[in-house]
C-alpha cells in the first residue's frame, strides 16, 4: 500500500483541530444551560448505558419473541442516532436481534440471522460476489452499510459484503435501521444500516465454549463433516473488563451439480485419475450401457463445486477501562484468516481449481468523556484492512492461470459532542474523516488512467500473464453533521430527530444530506414512527476504474471515471400496537427512489482485440416500494408464535422491468418454546418465498420456452430463427432509433436483444433446532437447516439439507465467592 498523501495529513489535522475546538468550547456551551441534578431514574438509565449494551431478551424484529413493554425497557440501542438509548424511547425505528434470538435460530454467522426479519432478504452470492449477501427493502447489498460496533467494514466484492465473515459466537445483538441513513453515516447507507454489536464482559469471571459438527447427503457434501469450534474467556476487575474470543471452523463445502463423484473434496482430481467414472452417480445401468456403445449422444459431466471448501480462523478482543465515572476508554480488535478452495468448470472440458486466501483485520480505540452534566464528548479511531489473494489454476494447462491480489485499507477518525439542552432534548455535533485506499488487479493501473495512458511495461513488451498488475486508488472523505433529538411534548408524546450532514469526497466534491424522523404516541399502546431522508453512495473504485479482461469467454469489463453518485429519496411510515403482554403487532410502508443507479451496459463497439466491452454506467433509475408487517402472540408463558409478511414492488424506471430476483411476496413464521424448569427449548423458523422475476431474452415479443439441457439443439435453432426474423423485420430502422429503443427495452423498434421476465423459483426454507440444558452449565443442541431440501443450481444455489449437533458450555463467577456459577 502507498503512504498517505499530504492532503490526507491535512484532513486529519483539520479533523483534530475541530475536535479540540469542540472540547475548548465546552465550558461556554455549559454555561448557557445548567441542568439540575440527575434523578434516580436518570442515574439508573445512565448505568444501563454504561454497562451491558445489549442484554435484552426480546427484540422488535417480530421474529418470534414475546415482546412486552417491560422487556423492551431493558434493551439499549445505538444505531438509530449513534447515541446509546433505550429501545422503548427510540424515535427512529430500530429492529434488534438479540443473543437469545441468535441461539434459537441456530445461527453460525450473520447470514443465518437476517433472513428471518421482514424486509430483509439473504441470498447466495451471485457472480463476482462471495458467500451470502443481503438485500434490504428490495435494494442490493452495495446500498447497505454494515458496521461492527459502529466501525466500517472493508472488503466488498461487486459492491456487497460477505455476511458469512461475521461469526455468530462473537455477536451480542444485531441492530437494523431501514431507510436512507446517509445523513448520519455518509456514503453507502442508501437502503439502511446493519450494526453488529459484539459481546461485552459483564461478569467478574466468565468463560464459554461451543463445539459443533454437521453434514448432509454425501451426494452433495461428500463423506466429510463440517466442524465449528470456539471459546471465549473474560475478566472484569477494578476499572478493567476484557474478553477474548477465538474460533476455528472448517468444512468441505457442497456441490449441487450433477457430478460423476460423490460430493466435493479439497483439491479434487478424480477426473484425472484412470479409474474415474464418466457417469453421474445416479445414472441407470441401462443408460450407461447405451452410452458406452455410443447409441446415445453424451457429454460427461465436468467437475465443479457450488459451495467452497473452507478453513477459517478468527480471534478477537474487546477491552474497556472505566477511568472514572465520567471517562470510559475502550479498545477492540478482530483478525480473521480464511482459506477457501473450489472447482470451476466450463464447456467443453476446461476445469479450474480456484483458491482464495484472505486476511481480515479491524482495530478501534474509543473514548467517551462526560465533560459536564450537559456535555459529552466521544472520540473514535478505527483502522480496517482486508487482504485477499485469488488464484486460478487451469488443469493440464498454464494458458489461463492467474493470480490477483486485493488490498483494501480504511482509516477513520470520528468525534461527536452531545449537548443536553434540557430533559428530552439533545443536540449532537459530529466531525468525521475517512481515508480509503485500494490496490487491486481489477482496477486500471495509474499509468493507464493518466496521460499518456501507456505503461512502461507495455512499451518494453514486459508482461506476466500469471500475476496481474495492480492498480491503486485513494480517496478521502470529510464530513460534519448536526442532529437534534427533541421530545416536544409528553402528553401526547411527540419526538422529532432532524439532522443535516455535509459530506465532502475528494473525487466527487460536496454533498448535503438531510433527514427527519418523527414519533407520535397516539396512546401508551400504539406508536407511529415516520422518517425520510436523502441516501447517497459515491461510486466505488471498481465502478470508476474497472479493468477486467476475460479472453476465455470473450469480454472485457471497463470502469467509467465520469460516473455520478447514486442518490435516493427514502420514506418510511410505520407503527407498533401492543395492547397487552401477549400480543404485539408492527407495520411499515416504505418507498425508495434511486437515481443514477450504477450498473453495466454493453458497449456497441468492440475493443481492438474483438472483445465485447461491458462498461459501468448511470443508466438506471430504480424504484422500490412496499409493505412489511410482523405479529407475535405469546400463547403461553413458555410458548410464542410469530409471523411476518413483506410485499416488495421494484422497477427499473428506464426499461419498465422489475429488478431481477426481487420477489413480490415473502412470508416469515416461527414457533418458539422455552421451558426454563426443564431446560428444554425448541424453535422452528420458516421463510416462504413467492415467485421471483428473472430476465429472459425475447424473440422478439416473448421469451423462448425454458427447455432442459437435453434439448439444447432445439434452443439453439429457435434462437437462430429468432435472430433472422428480427433482422428481417427491423434491419431498415435507423440506428439512432434502434439505440433509443434498445435502451428502453422496446422490442418493436430494434434488432438488438430486448428482455422480458420469467416468474420462477418459489421455495420455502425451514430450520428446526432443539436444545437441552444439563447440569446448569452445559447445553446439548441439534438441528436441521433447509429441512425441505430446497435449492436450484441456477436461481437459488443455497446449501442443501444440513444436519448438525453440538454442545455449549457457559461458566461465570462472582468476585466475592471466587467460585464459578453455572
Amino acid at each position: 500500500m502507498r503512504r498517505i498523501s499530504n492532503s490526507s495529513y491535512y484532513r486529519i489535522l483539520y479533523f483534530l483541530l475541530f475536535s479540540i475546538l469542540c472540547l475548548s468550547g465546552a465550558p461556554l456551551l455549559a454555561e448557557a444551560d445548567i441542568a439540575p441534578e440527575k434523578t434516580t431514574d436518570e442515574k439508573q438509565e445512565k448505568e444501563k448505558q454504561k454497562g451491558d449494551s445489549g442484554s435484552g431478551t426480546t427484540s422488535e424484529t417480530g421474529n418470534g419473541n414475546g415482546n412486552s413493554a417491560n422487556d423492551k425497557g431493558s434493551i439499549i440501542t445505538i444505531t438509530g442516532t449513534r447515541r446509546k438509548g433505550l429501545l422503548k424511547d427510540s424515535t427512529i425505528t430500530t429492529e434488534v436481534i438479540t443473543r437469545k434470538d441468535i441461539d434459537a435460530m441456530g445461527a453460525r454467522d450473520l447470514s443465518n440471522t437476517l433472513g428471518n426479519v421482514p424486509g430483509i432478504e439473504v441470498r447466495p452470492a451471485q457472480a463476482g460476489e462471495r458467500g451470502s449477501t443481503v438485500r434490504l427493502q428490495g435494494l442490493s447489498g452495495q446500498n447497505v452499510l454494515i458496521l461492527v460496533d459502529g466501525q466500517r467494514t472493508t472488503g466488498r466484492f461487486s459492491g456487497s459484503i460477505d455476511l458469512t465473515r461475521f461469526k455468530a459466537e462473537d455477536i451480542e445483538r444485531i441492530e437494523i435501521v431501514k431507510g436512507a441513513s446517509s445523513a448520519l453515516y455518509g456514503s453507502d447507507a442508501i437502503a439502511g444500516v446493519i450494526n453488529i454489536i459484539t459481546k461485552d464482559q459483564k461478569d467478574p469471571y466468565s468463560s464459554n465454549f461451543r463445539t459443533f459438527a454437521g453434514g448432509g447427503n454425501p451426494l452433495y457434501y461428500g463423506t466429510g463433516l463440517e466442524f465449528r469450534n470456539y471459546a471465549s474467556v473474560g475478566v472484569r476487575r477494578g476499572i478493567v473488563s476484557t474478553q477474548f474470543t477465538a474460533g476455528w471452523h472448517r468444512g468441505d463445502g457442497y456441490d449441487l451439480t450433477p457430478d460423476a463423484t460423490l460430493g466435493p473434496k479439497n483439491g479434487r482430481i478424480e477426473s484425472l485419475s484412470p479409474n474415474y467414472s464418466p457417469f453421474p452417480t445416479n445414472m441407470p445401468l441401462a443408460t450407461k450401457l447405451l452410452i458406452a456403445k455410443r447409441h446415445l449422444p453424451y457429454t460427461p459431466p465436468l467437475e465443479s463445486t457450488s459451495g467452497s471448501a473452507f478453513e477459517d480462523l478468527n480471534v478477537s478482543n474487546k477491552t474497556t477501562f472505566d477511568i472514572s465515572e465520567a471517562l470510559k476508554v475502550g479498545f477492540q480488535f478482530y483478525y480473521r484468516y480464511l482459506n477457501q478452495s473450489a472447482v470451476d468448470a466450463s464447456l467443453p472440458n476446461t476445469v479450474y481449481d480456484r483458491n482464495n486466501k484472505t486476511h481480515d483485520f479491524m482495530g478501534a480505540l474509543n473514548a467517551d468523556w462526560e465533560l459536564t452534566k450537559n456535555l459529552n464528548l466521544n472520540l473514535n479511531a478505527n483502522y480496517a484492512r482486508f487482504f485477499d489473494t485469488y488464484t486460478l489454476d487451469q488443469r493440464q494447462s498454464d494458458a489461463l492461470d492467474k493470480r490477483e491480489k486485493l488490498d483494501n485499507a480504511v482509516t477513520e477518525f470520528r468525534s461527536r459532542l452531545d449537548h443536553k439542552i434540557s430533559e428530552g432534548h439533545v443536540i449532537s455535533y459530529g466531525a468525521e474523516t475517512l481515508i480509503d485506499q485500494l490496490s487491486s488487479a481489477r482496477i486500471a493501473p495509474d499509468c493507464k488512467r493518466n496521460f499518456p495512458y501507456v505503461c512502461v511495461d507495455d512499451l518494453l513488451g514486459i508482461s506476466d500473464t500469471y500475476q496481474t498488475k495492480n492498480g491503486y486508488a485513494e480517496r478521502q472523505r470529510t464530513a460534519f453533521y448536526v442532529q437534534d433529538e427533541w421530545r416536544i411534548s409528553n402528553a401526547p408524546r411527540i419526538q422529532i430527530v432532524p439532522g443535516l450532514r455535509s459530506d465532502h469526497d475528494s473525487i466527487y466534491g460536496g454533498q448535503t444530506l438531510p433527514k427527519l424522523a418523527v414519533r407520535l404516541d397516539v396512546t401508551d399502546k400504539f406508536k407511529i414512527r415516520a422518517a425520510n431522508g436523502l441516501g447517497y453512495r459515491a461510486p466505488s473504485f471498481q465502478d470508476l476504474y474497472y479493468n477486467f479482461i476475460n479472453p476465455g469467454v470473450g469480454y472485457r469489463v471497463a470502469g467509467n471515471p465520469d460516473l455520478k453518485p447514486e442518490l435516493s429519496r427514502s420514506y418510511n411510515l410505520g407503527g407498533e400496537w401492543e395492547p397487552n403482554r401477549t400480543f404485539w403487532f408492527s407495520f411499515n410502508f416504505f418507498y425508495n427512489n434511486v437515481d443514477n443507479l450504477i450498473g453495466f451496459r454493453t458497449n456497441p463497439n468492440r475493443d481492438a482485440s474483438g472483445l465485447i466491452i461491458y462498461s459501468t454506467s448511470n443508466f438506471q433509475k430504480a424504484l422500490s416500494k412496499g409493505f412489511e408487517s410482523s405479529v407475535t402472540v405469546r400463547v403461553h408463558q413458555n410458548v410464542s408464535l410469530g409471523s411476518g409478511y413483506t410485499y416488495t414492488d421494484t422497477k427499473d424506471e428506464l426499461t419498465n422491468l422489475p429488478l431481477e430476483g426481487r420477489g413480490y411476496h415473502r412470508w416469515n413464521a416461527n414457533i418458539r418454546l422455552d421451558h426454563p424448569s426443564s431446560g428444554f427449548s425448541f424453535s422452528l423458523f420458516a421463510v416462504v418465498f413467492g415467485k421471483q422475476p428473472y430476465y429472459c431474452q425475447k424473440n422478439p415479443l416473448w421469451c423462448d420456452p425454458q427447455l432442459s439441457s437435453d434439448y439444447s439443439a432445439i434452443t439453439s435453432l429457435l434462437q437462430a430463427n429468432t435472430n433472422h426474423l428480427i433482422q428481417e423485420l427491423f434491419g431498415s430502422i435507423p440506428q439512432g432509433i434502434q439505440d433509443y429503443c434498445t435502451e428502453r427495452n422496446l422490442s418493436y423498434c430494434t434488432s438488438a436483444p430486448t428482455y422480458g421476465v420469467r416468474m420462477v423459483n418459489p421455495h420455502t426454507n425451514l430450520n428446526i433446532r432443539v436444545s437441552q440444558k444439563i447440569l446448569g452449565a452445559f447445553e446439548f443442541f441439534a438441528g436441521v437447516d433447509n429441512l425441505l431440501d430446497t435449492f436450484d443450481l441456477t436461481y437459488n444455489p443455497q446449501k442443501p439439507r444440513f444436519y448438525y449437533v453440538g454442545i455449549d458450555g457457559k461458566f461465570s463467577g462472582t468476585e466475592s465467592s471466587g467460585a464459578f456459577s453455572r
